[in-house]
C-alpha cells in the first residue's frame, strides 16, 4: 500500500470561483476553478476521481458540468497512460489560462443569454435574418440617476469590460423605467435597463421588447412608513387596512405596489393616493399613511432621525427586479454587439463584486450620493436582490420562463398589465 495526495480547493480559491461563476453558474464555475488552479502545479490533466475528490462535488454534477465545459470549449478532453488492459481513463486540462477563461467564459454566456431570449421571447429566431448592423456602439438608457444600483455597469466600463469585447457604450440616465423604455421605443437608445413590470406593460402595449438578461434577480420596491405618520410598527400586510398608500402611478414602484395590494385581502379597503415626485413627501404632509418606493427610500428618511419600517414586495412574491431590454430587431441585425455588451457587463459585475471602488467613485463624482451610499446601495442590492436559484445553475443575468409568466399572469389578473 502506498499514500496518494490530491489537490483539492479551499478558501484561498473562492475568488477565482466566484469570478467564473458570473459566466458559468457555482457548480461549473467549480470544476474550471479546480482544473485551472490544479494546473499550476500539475503537468498531467485531471481524472473524473480526482475532479470529484478536488471540488467535493459528486459523480453527476461533475459530469454535466464537464459536459458543458467541453462544448464551451473552456476545457480539453484527453487520456492518461495506463498500463492495465482497456480503455485508458479520460482526463481533462483547461483549455487556457485564468484570464482567457474568464473572458471565454463571459462571452459564451453573452451568447446563451441571447439564445435564452430567443427561446422565451420571440417567434422567429435571428438565423432566419442575416445581422445588418456591422457598428459596436450601444446607448444605454439607464432607469434612475447615477446610484449603487448601476455600479456593474459602471465596473465594467471603469475595468475596460466593454472594450475588451469591442462594445463602445455611452450611458445616459433618465427618470424612471418608463423614460428608459420610451428611449428604446423612439430608437434612440439600444438599450434599456427598466424594472420587469414596465418591460412586460410594454409589450402588453404592441412594443417589440425583449429582455436580453436580469440585472437583478429581485425587485427592490418596497411599502415603507415612518412610525410617526404610521402611529405603530409597521409589521404585516394586515395592517395596511383603512390605510392611505400614496404610489406615482405607472412608475415601476407604483405598478409594483398596485400589484402587492392586488394579491391581498384588503384591495377594498385601501386608499389609492397618486402622488408626483418623490413618494416620501406624502408622508411627511400627511396625504399619506404608507408610500411605495425602492429599498434605497427608507436610508433617506431614516437620515433625516426618523424611525422608518418597510414591507419588501418580493417577500410575498417573486418579482425580477431590473432587467436589460432592447428591441426585438437588435436581436438581428446587431446581435454581436449586444453580446459584447452582455459579456462586459458579465465582467462588470464580477468585478464590482469583488471590489466596486472605481465604479463608486465614477457614480459618485456625476451624481447625488457620497461614495459610501453608493456603495452601501450595491452590497445590498447584490446580498439581498442579486442571487437566485437561476443564477447559481446558469450564471449572471439568467431569466427563467415560469417567473415572467407569474408575473405576467398577477398584472393581468390586477387589471395592471395594459392599464394606463
Amino acid at each position: 500500500m502506498h499514500p496518494r495526495t490530491f489537490w483539492v480547493l479551499d478558501d484561498d480559491d473562492r475568488d477565482v470561483v466566484d469570478d467564473l461563476a458570473v459566466g458559468l453558474g457555482r457548480t461549473a464555475a467549480r470544476v474550471l476553478a479546480y482544473l485551472l488552479r490544479r494546473a499550476e502545479r500539475e503537468d498531467e490533466p485531471a481524472t473524473a476521481v480526482q475532479m470529484q475528490i478536488g471540488t467535493e462535488l459528486s459523480r453527476s454534477p461533475i459530469s454535466d458540468a464537464v459536459s458543458r465545459l467541453e462544448e464551451d470549449g473552456l476545457i480539453d478532453r484527453s487520456t492518461l497512460p495506463d498500463d492495465t488492459q482497456g480503455r485508458p481513463p479520460s482526463a481533462w486540462r483547461p483549455s487556457g489560462d485564468l484570464a482567457e477563461s474568464r473572458r471565454r467564459a463571459y462571452e459564451q454566456h453573452a451568447r446563451a443569454l441571447l439564445d435564452r431570449t430567443e427561446a422565451l421571447f420571440v417567434d422567429r429566431p435571428s438565423d432566419s435574418e442575416p445581422e445588418t448592423g456591422s457598428e459596436t456602439d450601444l446607448t444605454v438608457a439607464l432607469n434612475w440617476r447615477p446610484n449603487g444600483l448601476h455600479v456593474p455597469i459602471y465596473a465594467a466600463s471603469e475595468a475596460a469590460w466593454y472594450d475588451e469585447y469591442g462594445a463602445d457604450v455611452d450611458i445616459e440616465h433618465h427618470e424612471g423605467s418608463s423614460r428608459a423604455v420610451d428611449r428604446v421605443r423612439q430608437a434612440e437608445a439600444d438599450v434599456a435597463v427598466a424594472g420587469a413590470a414596465t418591460v412586460l406593460r410594454a409589450r402588453a402595449a404592441g412594443v417589440p421588447l425583449v429582455p436580453i438578461a436580469v440585472l437583478y434577480q429581485r425587485a427592490m420596491t418596497v411599502l415603507y412608513t415612518a412610525r410617526e405618520a404610521f402611529g405603530e410598527e409597521l409589521r404585516s400586510v394586515s395592517q395596511l387596512q383603512g390605510r392611505r398608500i400614496g404610489m406615482v402611478p405607472r412608475s415601476e414602484t407604483g405598478v409594483l405596489g398596485r400589484l402587492f395590494i392586488s394579491q391581498t385581502a384588503l384591495e377594498d379597503d385601501i386608499e389609492i393616493v397618486e402622488t408626483t415626485g418623490e413618494e416620501r413627501a406624502a408622508l411627511s404632509t400627511g396625504r399619506a399613511d404608507v408610500v411605495t418606493g425602492s429599498m434605497t427610500d427608507p436610508r433617506q428618511l431614516e437620515r433625516r432621525g426618523k424611525t422608518v419600517d418597510a414591507l419588501q414586495v418580493t417577500d410575498h412574491f417573486p418579482i425580477y427586479g431590473p432587467t436589460i431590454a432592447v428591441h426585438e430587431r437588435l436581436l438581428r441585425t446587431r446581435r454581436s454587439a449586444l453580446a459584447a455588451f452582455l459579456a462586459g457587463t458579465a465582467g462588470g459585475w464580477a468585478d464590482a463584486k469583488s471590489d466596486p471602488g472605481p465604479a463608486v467613485d465614477r457614480i459618485a463624482a456625476i451624481g447625488d450620493d457620497e461614495p459610501d451610499d453608493v456603495r452601501a446601495t450595491f452590497e445590498r442590492a447584490v446580498d439581498d436582490f442579486g442571487d437566485s436559484e437561476a443564477t447559481r445553475e446558469r450564471g449572471w443575468g439568467w431569466q427563467r420562463e415560469r417567473t415572467w409568466d407569474r408575473l405576467r399572469t398577477a398584472l393581468d389578473q390586477g387589471e395592471l398589465l395594459t392599464a394606463a
